[in-house]
């Protein structure tokens, strides 16, 4: 049964992925809006995160993955704040330290719980914790019968901020399930 019309079978490109893991990630603030995805041309892109307050944009800046490459795309993730661009902080920073850009950066971000360290054998880990959740989007997934993007929200949020800053190594872990009671 063949209206003569052949199926056009595509992929999302990776930059709208990308794209869109930060949007329903970072994006889950009140605080921040995230810009939509300028093409810059040859493979070069670039996103926007428009962030009230200074402190907030600057702890975001710090954490989020600024340049992303993927094969030969790039993604260039910018923080703005007050109408500037705002920069990571430069100077080292201690496990504790990175543990209060994650409260500054994300306490009004709906996914995020908290964030603990635990020192391991001699080494500190910043562990943030987001909820129990699933982040999906449209994305023309051919794995999923809707086409969607999914994946648990911490692993996103591994996907779009740093895994190590100044030698320390970031956890990204997801809340542990309550218990539910039975009667």
């Amino acid at each position: 049964m063949s209206n003569g019309k052949k199926a056009r079978i595509s992929l999302s490109p990776p930059e709208f992925t990308y794209f869109n893991e930060i949007k329903y990630s970072v994006g889950k603030d009140p605080l921040v809006r995230v810009g939509s995805l300028e093409d810059h041309g040859d493979g070069q892109f670039e996103v926007k995160l428009f962030v009230k307050g200074f402190k907030k944009a600057k702890a975001l800046a710090t954490l989020i993955a600024s340049d992303k490459v993927i094969g030969d795309i790039g993604i260039r993730v910018k923080v703005i704040s007050g109408g500037k661009a705002i920069s990571p902080i430069a100077r080292t920073l201690t496990a504790r330290e990175i543990a209060g850009l994650y409260r500054i950066a994300f306490r009004t971000n709906r996914i995020f719980q908290f964030v603990a360290l635990r020192s391991i054998f001699g080494s500190t880990y910043v562990y943030p914790v987001f909820r129990i959740k699933v982040v999906q989007f449209y994305n023309d997934d051919l794995s999923d019968f809707y086409g969607n993007y999914n994946n648990v929200a911490a692993f996103v949020f591994r996907n779009v901020l740093m895994s190590e800053i100044d030698g320390v190594h970031i956890q990204f872990s997801t809340a542990k399930k309550r218990r539910s009671r039975k009667k």
